[in-house]
């Protein structure tokens, strides 16, 4: 049996109640990118950018994984797969996979960027006008969210996960857009199976249908089973997969 790499975006967690970033309904529609979102000005904007990500984080912790979690979760255990996601929640691990790679960071950690310092918050507010890292420093203090413009360290991983598939392995992509990674053209490029579930069609994407062995439309929960199954042909075939 191959290799299976799992790569998960917002879709994945919208049924458990976040809201992506993108889209009609997305975050980015109320706040502007270079307010919250920006490397280069978030300094300038620190009450803000500080405001937004407490709300995000105490947001998480009334919110549940969903069937696609556990799915994802179910692979790792039973066929070691490496959970690759661009999501900054915790619900791949709070429904049980481990070792996930978040290539995006973690909403539940701060960093300091004056020290390097990195330490889990939980889903509390970080209370900027008195809370400091050890260092010392309170301005260079940031969710350990990676912004636009800022270094992404495991994206080195990632993209070694990619170039390294082989014939035999399988690529799954749940709920992703395509627009900050690529991933439709990763899944065109890959020698082996490769599979999609996204909501919907959409020719106006950057990821599109036909770049993927099999394409799924649903929500994440919807698409679960189906997932599953096609999982388990692979699993069963050495690298056949087959529609479910």
């Amino acid at each position: 049996m191959g290799d299976l790499v799992v790569f998960t975006g917002a879709g994945i967690s919208v049924d458990s109640g976040l809201r992506a970033f993108r889209g009609a309904g997305g975050m980015w529609n109320d706040h502007p990118i270079d307010q919250v979102a920006n490397f280069l000005t978030w300094r300038d904007n620190f009450d803000v950018v500080h405001a937004f990500y407490n709300t995000l984080r105490m947001q998480l912790r009334a919110v549940e994984p969903n069937a696609a979690h556990e799915a994802v979760a179910r692979w790792q255990r039973d066929c070691g797969a490496t959970v690759i996601t661009q999501n900054v929640d915790d619900l791949h691990e709070r429904a049980g996979a481990r070792d996930v790679a978040h290539v995006h960071g973690r909403l539940t950690e701060m960093r300091c960027v004056a020290c390097g310092a990195v330490w889990d918050i939980g889903y509390r507010a970080w209370r900027q006008d008195v809370e400091r890292c050890r260092c010392g420093a309170r301005e260079d203090v940031k969710p350990n969210v990676v912004m636009f413009h800022e270094v992404a360290p495991l994206y080195g991983f990632m993209w070694s996960c990619f170039e390294s598939l082989a014939p035999q392995d399988l690529l799954v992509v749940i709920g992703a857009s395509g627009t900050v990674v690529d991933i439709g053209h990763v899944a065109e490029a890959a020698p082996c199976a490769t599979v999609l579930s996204n909501l919907e069609s959409d020719p106006d994407r950057v990821i599109r249908d036909e770049q993927f062995t099999v394409a799924l439309h649903g929500r994440a929960t919807e698409t679960a089973e189906r997932l599953d199954r096609l999982v388990a042909r692979w699993r069963a075939a050495s690298g056949e997969v087959a529609r479910a």
